[in-house]
């Protein structure tokens, strides 16, 4: 929104924070528009009493007259659905918030990804997340989950209170419960134990398109409409709290750690069977029957994550962050990060800020 509004030389952006100007009380402010995370009936009435064109950004309680850009959350489910299916734990389960409709639409997203007709699901209001200290009842929830179980918290709040729990209970993260959040909050994520994976939304994509749409109804050029403008989420990061696999086959599992921790350190296949007692041949056959792809292709799915996680959250050059991630080369980095994500390196890195 700060920088939609540093392109048009008549908006003046209020609000709280240390960018805004103060907007003090709605019922008095002599504005022409809103943008804001609607959270509840009594939001929305508030803000529909002030008669100002509104666009909720949260999703979370519709309203009739309320333009909307919002994270698309069915798709946010089924990204994380996909994602801890992969993982082979063979139980789901889901922590959300009870009654909004983003949260309804994760954990149905959720579902179709995983194809779970039903799974156990634990829902509370926003607040009672938010809450500090422990809940004897999502407790007793979590301890009777089947395990091995990957679990989809709705958010990261979700996420870490839930990490703290198994941490009381004596559950293994990520090898018997592992967990997804959404929103990507690095240091809530960071202090999590073990640290919090998490889904990356595209909050500055919202946040320029909804300042735009509102741009156009002030100019009267968009209509009201109850129809939302989604904004798909952008990718899962991966963290310690699902860094895990469970296929069935102890020795690919055991190989899947050591090409995880070592990866970016130049690993080869030789390297990977001096910790396997297996041979190139056997272990090559247990993997594609294990996991669909072989040895080598696994190292550099791990190089190319780690190039990920480097091109975000780094200035590092191209060149750095190839042989950072274990690439012998600038060219062959290229070659493989481009068919793994679609995007060169320098691509993936400016799509992370949305183009004017």
């Amino acid at each position: 929104m700060v920088r939609f509004a540093r392109g048009r030389s008549d908006w003046e952006l209020f609000g709280a924070g240390w960018m805004f100007q103060a907007l003090g009380a709605i019922e008095e402010w002599d504005g022409d528009g809103l943008i804001a995370r609607i959270e509840s009936r009594a939001d929305a009435d508030r803000l529909q009493a002030s008669g100002l064109p509104v666009v909720d950004v949260a999703g979370a309680w519709r309203r009739p007259g309320f333009l909307r850009v919002c994270n698309d959350d069915a798709a946010t489910g089924r990204m994380a659905g996909s994602y801890l299916a992969a993982l082979r734990l063979g139980h789901v389960a889901f922590c959300g918030v009870e009654s909004v409709g983003w949260s309804r639409a994760r954990r149905e997203g959720f579902r179709a990804a995983t194809r779970a007709g039903s799974f156990p699901a634990f829902e509370e209001t926003l607040a009672w997340w938010e809450r500090r200290g422990r809940s004897r009842r999502l407790e007793d929830w979590l301890g009777r989950l089947p395990r091995p179980c990957a679990l989809f918290a709705c958010n990261d709040t979700a996420g870490l209170k839930i990490a703290a729990a198994c941490r009381r209970l004596g559950i293994e993260v990520p090898s018997e419960l592992a967990i997804l959040g959404v929103d990507n909050e690095d240091i809530l994520c960071e202090l999590s134990v073990p640290p919090l994976s998490s889904i990356m939304l595209d909050c500055e994509g919202i946040g320029y398109r909804a300042a735009a749409l509102l741009a156009g109804r002030l100019d009267g050029k968009a209509e009201m409409t109850g129809s939302p403008l989604l904004i798909a989420p952008r990718e899962v990061v991966e963290r310690a709290s699902t860094r895990t696999i469970a296929c069935g086959d102890p020795l690919v599992e055991r190989a899947v750690a050591v090409i995880r921790s070592e990866a970016s350190r130049h690993l080869v296949v030789a390297d990977v069977l001096k910790s396997i007692p297996a041979s190139r041949r056997a272990l090559e056959v247990r993997f594609r029957a294990a996991l669909g792809r072989g040895i080598h292709q696994e190292i550099l799915r791990a190089r190319v994550d780690r190039a990920r996680e480097l091109l975000r959250d780094t200035t590092y050059t191209v060149a750095v962050v190839a042989s950072e991630s274990g690439f012998s080369n600038t060219q062959r980095f290229h070659e493989a990060f481009r068919r793994a994500v679609g995007l060169t390196p320098a691509a993936y890195r400016r799509s992370r800020f949305l183009d004017s």
